[in-house]
């Protein structure tokens, strides 16, 4: 290196104060976000938050901001004090703090529009850098109303879609809702929301469309009440309608497992759980202090007022033992067969004057105890049994909970009909 040259920069490093050798303030590029359209208010904060001073400028303030140039007309439009900016004019940092330096956006979504400005200290030390504004894209508010048990499909909305431009979707916050459950659907800014119960549920979330993004939008979902409780595992089941009002009407509920009920129509239930369904239905209520009826020691202590209310109403009886004659057992944890449900059901409801001709009703009718003949008949002309599609009753097959539901539900809206 050339000698000469040496002892100029030594010289000017000498010069320097120290600390600050070859060191400038600077301030910061800008960066904001905003609609298309959207007129922006700059203010003060935005600059003098990006400031750092040199040591050599310790007590100086930043006093101006100029843009050297002005942005196309097609991009963003500079307004100072109301007027159309001209370019290369310091605007006091007072005049910034008074809300007078304005922007309005005229760039399509997605864009990004840089506009050079140089700030100047007090002291007359000036800094080079730019104020980037993305033009976001905006997500919109939307509602929805859904009834409990049912489905909605939610399309994330964006105001003036660009075809063929490629948006990214972001649910924010807390998604674990309280009336129902979120999941995605097919297609880009898609989901379902399942709903479970009444109520509101809200949720929060934003577009990004070429790394811009947009403010949060927020959806609000309004469960409505249902006459009837949605199983999970009843969707097309023929008694999904008979179980859902029953436990809508609070007789008889299935299990809850992840805020979703299931009913399991389709396993057996026993005679024990038969009765106090029927009971339920029946407005039966169960007996205080029960006595000890039935000679079987595994009878739950909660069943036992319910056995001997329907026993009191004549509806069970239980089976008697070879010895002694006076002791019968009923044999709560044994599957119910229909004949036994029938007859349980038709007794409930009264059964009187009925024949026990059953020709011409089921195919079955072989299969039919004598002592249920009468009550087949009963339900019978009440449709509250039809058979199967073959024409038979199947009496001695196990009930079904599915079947239990059907049967019950028949028979409570056959007592809420008037009398003649």
């Amino acid at each position: 290196m050339n000698k000469r040259i040496v002892s100029c920069l030594l010289i000017l490093a000498l010069l320097l104060p120290v600390g600050s050798a070859f060191a400038v303030s600077t301030i910061g590029d800008v960066h904001l976000n905003a609609r298309p359209g959207q007129t922006i208010t700059l203010t003060a904060a935005a600059f003098t938050d990006r400031l750092t001073l040199d040591p050599a400028d310790a007590g100086a303030v930043l006093s101006s901001i100029t843009f050297p140039t002005l942005p196309a007309a097609n991009q963003a439009v500079i307004r100072l004090d109301g007027a159309d900016y001209v370019a290369d004019t310091p605007v006091p940092l007072s005049a910034i703090s008074a809300g007078d330096l304005q922007i309005r956006l005229e760039a399509a979504k997605g864009v990004t529009v840089r506009i050079p400005f140089r700030g100047a200290l007090s002291n007359g030390t000036t800094m080079d850098a730019s104020l980037d504004i993305g033009v976001a894209p905006e997500a919109l508010d939307a509602s929805h109303v859904v009834r409990a048990g049912s489905a909605v499909q939610i399309s994330l909305g964006v105001r003036d879609r660009v075809p063929g431009a490629i948006y990214t979707f972001t649910l924010i916050g807390d998604t674990n809702l309280q009336h129902g459950t979120l999941r995605a659907g097919t297609g880009v800014g898609v989901f379902y929301y399942d709903a479970i119960s009444a109520g509101t549920d809200t949720f929060q979330f934003t577009v990004t469309l070429n790394g811009v993004t947009s403010a949060p939008a927020t959806v609000t979902v309004t469960v409505e009440p249902l006459d009837i409780v949605f199983y999970r595992d009843m969707p097309t089941h023929w008694a999904a309608h008979s179980a859902g009002r029953l436990a809508f009407l609070d007789m008889i509920i299935g299990q809850q497992a992840d805020k979703r009920f299931y009913f399991f129509p389709d396993r057996g239930i026993t005679r024990g759980d038969f009765v106090i369904w029927l009971c339920a239905v029946m407005g039966i209520e169960p007996t205080t202090n029960p006595a000890t009826l039935y000679a079987d020691t595994d009878i739950p202590g909660w069943m036992k007022g319910f056995l001997e209310a329907a026993t009191r109403e004549g509806i069970i009886q239980g089976v008697p033992a070879r010895s002694p004659a006076t002791t019968s057992y009923f044999f709560p944890h044994n599957p119910v067969t229909r004949i036994e449900a029938i007859r349980m059901i038709s007794i409930a409801l009264g059964v009187e004057g009925h024949d026990d001709d059953l020709v011409g009703l089921f195919h079955d009718i072989a299969a039919i105890p004598g002592w249920g003949k009468n009550n087949v008949r009963h339900l019978s002309e009440l449709r509250i049994i039809t058979g199967d599609p073959s024409g038979n009753l199947h009496p001695m097959r196990n009930l079904t909970r599915g079947e239990a539901a059907e049967m019950l539900y028949r028979a409570y809206k056959e007592m809420q009909l008037p009398t003649v």
